[in-house]
């Protein structure tokens, strides 16, 4: 960045001259310099940033020094940005995974869906100044997953732009959208409404063999299952922002999504019982339900800038709600077992709930070397009522069914505070972090019993960042963040869920799962041909929670029968190290390559005096290639590979995947068009093996994840910001 001044050195002590500060106008022809001084031309002071940095937790690429993505889209910045890919449709990947929040500004952005994927390609790059990737956030984001935020440059002066698009698949799938968005001098809206019609299944296939404690056979099974689901859904969106003045800005969202789900399924099961009641048997279980939902969100933001230096203070209130309400029949019909067929007519389950909260920040600069940033708040989810409500047929009548039927209620609470301090070593630069606080889970189950849960937990999560960055764009980083999963109330709950031939129930001695997470990392950026990349990193895991699958014998059913439970596995550790390497000799092209190799480890005790241990390596392979030519047409394609992977008492197969898209802006991008093809090869499938000693087995699992998509924006407006962008701009 590049800066141009008239240097004026006064030498006032020195030349004797006094300057006295009045309201009056100064010849400056009067004061006398010296003839060495009086001989100085303009000077050039020229201050670069490298185009990719480290500070803190945060990977920065700053977008507003690179001259050559100016001319694009927020989505086109993006894919220069460290670890990030973005798709045909505008999906945002961060390190292969879509599980990534999207801030704004230091805020989180509130958007997701269609509503981000269509705000980040309209947005320009010119708006941007820098992009920070977070993978392991401090404690100032709460120890939360990956971070994307996006930090503006300019803001618009006036801008109104309206929007219209629709894509769909062969599943299929239709969701036309339309968003209207003003933008003044210090106030502006955003509209977005959408309509979603999707259509998906699913294949399974599988058996398994039951023992038991004795180790002996109990019964051996076999399976198959098909189910598809429909969804007719809808989302509306508003947000504004409001300047009160060049110092308070007050910003305010809220947005609701009614919707209706459609499930059918049907599952063909034959088996062999060995012990309780022997012979062979069968059965066919159907089932049709329908869930209608809805639910609704806001909130309001109010920023107050104390000084230019950064210095502000916010305050946020927001809150949510939702209810859904379904009903339909599950049907299982015996071939052999005679009278016990099971028909649960009027199968009804409906839940409510409401959740609010408030969190409040404040940032201080100390000078240019530190900076401390403090913030507290709390939020309640309110009791939420679930009913599951079930009659079973029995000679032909309907009779209400004691054993299913139940009543449920949870809520919770938290609070917490945390403070973050940063102090800058010339190129090394140290955060330090703390959030402390409590988290509190109660329900009430009432059926053919009672139970009830109520538990409070502290909730620390420290952190501590060190990173190196050189004006030659090597960046080393080390990190490490504890964190704390506490358990839910369900998870803790005594009361047991009966279904048809199996059951759920919690465990009330769980306790909160404890990770240390540890990361290493380097990298080197080219000009002209890339970057290359290697981490290193340590997860540990004290008391994870994982849901496992058992088998015991059930007064109920009068036969063993299989059912799940969570668990604190013990200790659960990974370690391993990436390779990532970026060809980019142009803006517009970009081939990446990321090469994992990682060991897992777990060892749990699942029943009183038996363990449960395994180790493995396992590896990841992903080849992405991302190329924008003459300006409209984007290139997108995706190769990954996962060897065979371990998990509690289970084995997942590797797994192959391969996708190609291509999109285009046209008429000056009033016009922009995408296709679409997920999962080409249609290799995307599941296959798993079950480690339990007493519940061995193994399934397949195949869904509608190849399909062809298909996508068209209409925009009629133009956004001043646009325009600035494409001529160059004159923000620097």
């Amino acid at each position: 960045m590049k800066h141009t001044a008239i240097v004026l050195l006064l030498f006032g002590a020195a030349a004797g001259i006094g300057y006295a500060q009045t309201n009056d106008s100064i010849d400056l022809d009067s004061l006398y310099f010296p003839e060495s001084i009086r001989q100085l031309e303009e000077m050039e002071i020229t201050a670069e940033r490298p185009l990719y940095s480290v500070d803190g937790e945060k990977q920065l690429y700053n977008v507003g020094d690179d001259p050559s993505v100016q001319t694009g889209t927020a989505s086109d910045a993006l894919q220069n940005a460290p670890g990030i890919e973005v798709d045909a449709e505008g999906n945002i990947t961060l390190r292969g995974s879509q599980s990534v929040d999207v801030w704004i500004d230091d805020r989180p952005s509130n958007l997701s869906g269609e509503a981000l994927r269509q705000y980040i390609k309209t947005l320009p790059s010119g708006a941007i100044d820098r992009i920070e990737v977070i993978t392991n956030p401090s404690a100032r984001y709460g120890g939360s997953g990956p971070v994307v935020n996006l930090v503006m440059r300019r803001k618009v002066k006036r801008n109104e732009f309206l929007t219209f698009g629709a894509s769909g698949n062969h599943r299929p799938q239709v969701s036309p959208w339309v968003s209207y968005v003003y933008g003044g001098k210090r106030f502006s809206f955003n509209v977005y409404a959408e309509y979603d019609y999707s259509h998906t299944w699913t294949d399974q296939s599988g058996s398994n063999v039951m023992l038991t404690p004795q180790g002996d056979t109990s019964a051996v099974r076999s399976y198959t299952a098909h189910s598809d689901a429909r969804r007719h859904g809808s989302y509306l969106w508003l947000s504004g922002h409001y300047d009160i003045d060049t110092q308070r800005t007050v910003r305010l969202w809220g947005g609701a999504y009614p919707s209706v789900y459609f499930h059918r399924s049907n599952t063909d099961c034959q088996w062999r019982e060995l012990i309780y009641a022997p012979g062979d048997y069968s059965y066919r279980n159907t089932s049709d339900y329908r869930f209608p939902q809805a639910g609704g969100f806001g909130g309001v933001e109010y920023t107050r800038r104390i000084s230019p230096e950064g210095e502000k203070l916010w305050l946020q209130v927001g809150g949510s709600t939702f209810r859904y309400h379904s009903n339909g029949t599950d049907t299982r019909t015996y071939t052999s077992l005679v009278g016990q067929d099971v028909t649960l007519q009027d199968d009804t389950r409906s839940r409510s709930g409401l959740s609010t909260y408030v969190d409040a920040g404040y940032t201080l600069p100390i000078g240019k070397l530190w900076e401390l940033e403090m913030g507290l708040g709390g939020g309640r989810e309110f009791p939420s009522s679930y009913i599951f409500a079930a009659d079973s047929i029995i000679g032909g009548t309907a009779v209400h069914d004691t054993l299913r039927s139940y009543t449920e209620s949870e809520s919770s609470w938290k609070y917490q505070a945390y403070a973050t301090l940063q102090r800058r070593f010339g190129d090394l630069t140290v955060k330090l972090g703390l959030q402390a606080g409590r988290k509190h889970v109660e329900g009430y189950w009432d059926g053919h019993t009672t139970a009830t849960v109520d538990r409070t937990w502290s909730v620390p999560v420290p952190s501590v960042h060190l990173t190196y960055s050189t004006n030659s764009m090597h960046n080393f980083a080390l990190s490490w963040t504890r964190r704390t999963e506490t358990p839910t109330a369900d998870n803790l709950s005594p009361f047991v869920k009966y279904y048809t031939e199996n059951y759920d129930i919690g465990n009330p001695a769980l306790q909160p799962t404890v990770t240390h997470n540890i990361e290493g990392r380097w990298d080197k950026y080219f000009d002209g041909f890339g970057s290359v990349g290697t981490e290193l990193y340590w997860r540990a895991a004290q008391n994870s929670i994982s849901e496992i699958g058992d088998v015991a014998y059930s007064d109920i059913f009068g036969r063993e029968v299989s059912f799940r439970m969570p668990y604190n596995i013990g200790n659960a550790e990974v370690a391993g190290g990436t390779l990532n390497v970026t060809y980019r000799p142009t803006a517009f092209l970009n081939l990446r390559l990321s090469a994992m190799a990682y060991h897992n480890h777990y060892r749990m005790m699942f029943r009183p005096g038996e363990w449960a241990e395994d180790a493995s390596w396992s590896g990841r392979l992903r080849l992405n290639a991302w190329a924008k030519l003459w300006n409209t047409l984007q290139v997108f394609g995706t190769v990954s590979y996962t060897t065979r992977q371990i998990a509690p008492m289970n084995i997942h197969e590797p797994t192959f995947r391969t996708d190609l898209g291509l999109s285009a802006d046209l008429l000056d991008r009033k016009l922009s068009l995408y296709l679409n093809v997920k999962d080409i090869f249609g290799s995307d499938a599941e296959e798993w093996q079950s480690t339990n000693p007493y519940y061995s087995g193994g399934g397949r699992s195949t869904s509608s994840s190849r399909y062809v998509s298909l996508g068209i924006t209409l925009r009629f407006g133009k956004m001043e910001l646009e325009s600035q962008a494409r001529t160059g701009g004159s923000g620097n």
